[in-house]
């Protein structure tokens, strides 16, 4: 995360994204932002790796973004013996484990837009979401190994600016806050040029046993049909 002295970027993303996140980005905020992961990488593990933090971003550039699914943490765990976390919010780097967060989703999609003629796919891997315009941002983009929240505070004035540049730079875009912790965020949204849509967050039905009442995906493709936009392939 720290600038390259032979680049004029402090750190690899899309000009379309940098362009706007310039004023943040370069900054000393960011400067110690940046000290304090690197700090904490050189004492413990801190996921996703370096290469990865700013995946979201390189995967959904924002001249093609037109969902914003917002996430809180990287996932602050190993799976034999590596990061789960991949950069971008509820995707495992395996793609063959599916956290709880994930199967819920996706049993979500099967009710609400398949009706159940699909069997659970294999692979859950969120790329090809990301591809079509799915900005998969976590509210802090890195994690200690097992403190969940541990970079929350650090990345907020960072994920602030990225959810208020997506709102003055864009239009007509569907945003997704799931759970409390998320939707602090949406006040940061104009809505009579955004949609905004709050849900509980996919782990709460995980814990009370029982679906996870959440209709966003229909009302996207809907709302990209009705606005002569391609609809999202979510499986």
């Amino acid at each position: 995360m720290e600038k390259n002295n032979d680049q004029s970027k402090w750190i690899d993303i899309p000009d379309s994204w940098y362009t706007h996140l310039k004023p943040i980005i370069e900054t000393d905020y960011f400067k110690n932002l940046s000290a304090v992961i690197k700090k904490d990488r050189e004492t413990g593990n801190v996921f996703p790796a370096k290469e990865n933090v700013f995946r979201a971003f390189n995967l959904t550039p924002l001249n093609k973004l037109r969902v914003v699914i917002l996430g809180m943490d990287p996932y602050p765990n190993l799976l034999k013996g590596e990061p789960v976390a991949c950069g971008l919010a509820f995707a495992p780097s395996n793609k063959l484990y599916v956290p709880p967060s994930l199967r819920m989703i996706h049993a979500c999609l099967k009710k609400t837009l398949y009706d159940g003629q699909f069997k659970p796919a294999t692979e859950m891997d969120l790329v090809t979401w990301a591809n079509q315009g799915v900005f998969l941002l976590n509210a802090a983009l890195t994690v200690k190994e097992g403190k969940a929240g541990s970079h929350l505070y650090e990345w907020n004035q960072f994920t602030n600016y990225v959810i208020k540049t997506i709102s003055d730079k864009t239009s007509g875009t569907i945003f997704c806050f799931w759970g409390k912790d998320a939707q602090n965020f949406a006040e940061l949204v104009n809505e009579r040029y955004h949609y905004v849509l709050k849900a509980p967050h996919p782990v709460s039905a995980v814990y009370k046993g029982g679906e996870w009442d959440c209709n966003h995906f229909e009302f996207i493709n809907e709302t990209l049909k009705k606005n002569n936009n391609q609809t999202i392939e979510w499986l």
